[in-house]
């Protein structure tokens, strides 16, 4: 999962480096599209993840308590 998150972070710096500039060859707006995408998915995706990570660590609590 580390690599994932340091290859997301790698595309958004492209992304925003590479998309001040005028570039001549195209091929460096669809990878900033691409940049772009992978950024707006995380952005929506990261309060789901948050949410899920909150109940599973109430059920986790809920578990021990209840083995007591």
């Amino acid at each position: 999962m580390k690599i994932s998150v340091i290859f997301v972070v790698i595309l958004v710096v492209l992304s925003a480096f590479l998309g001040q500039s005028d570039a001549k060859w195209k091929g460096w707006k669809k990878i900033e599209r691409t940049g772009k995408r992978v950024f707006n998915a995380a952005e929506k995706a990261l309060p789901v993840v948050q949410g899920y990570a909150g109940v599973a660590a109430v059920a986790s609590v809920a578990a021990v308590a209840g083995k007591k």
